[in-house]
């Protein structure tokens, strides 16, 4: 049976997902900035003294960036894949209707247009997590940089003043 209350309801829930994915976004790209300066340090360190790099945090840039986004990438490929495939069977159940040889009946009309308002949900229930399962795998990482390189330049800083943890 049709719900349009439910249906208003998870519209609004797409639409508050869809703000906090933008909001993660911004919070994203603050940490990756400060992720960014710490490790232009540490690159241009390197280059100044390259025995004494730190080739640990040196080694992780490139492998962990390969990582979150294959990852991101197949969060996004199976959200998209659902998505697809209800659209896929959507579109049998209109060719159905098509070469019935007869007009619809108001029963096959009202059972259309309720999958098509189901329909037209789900694509934005699937918009909605598309952009926050792509940004998910990306956060997660950049955040534990932040973390760790935010613990490392206080340990670095509290080294130089001859302070220990």
């Amino acid at each position: 049976m049709f719900d349009p209350v439910g249906q208003w309801r998870r519209y609004l829930s797409a639409g508050r997902s869809m703000h906090a994915t933008g909001r993660h976004a911004a919070e994203t790209f603050d940490s990756a900035n400060r992720v960014v300066a710490a490790r232009s340090a540490i690159i241009g360190q390197a280059f100044v003294s390259p025995w004494t790099a730190d080739h640990a945090e040196l080694g992780r840039m490139i492998p962990e960036k390969i990582e979150a986004f294959a990852l991101a990438g197949a969060a996004l490929a199976a959200v998209w894949w659902d998505n697809g495939s209800l659209w896929m069977k959507h579109m049998q159940h209109l060719g159905i209707m098509a070469m019935r040889g007869r007009p619809p009946t108001g029963a096959e009309l009202a059972d259309l247009g309720q999958r098509s308002a189901v329909l037209a949900l789900r694509s934005v229930e699937a918009a909605a997590k598309l952009g926050s399962a792509g940004l998910a795998p990306v956060r997660t990482q950049v955040r534990a940089n932040d973390r760790r390189l935010k613990s490392a330049g206080k340990r670095a800083r509290g080294a130089r003043r001859g302070v220990s943890d």
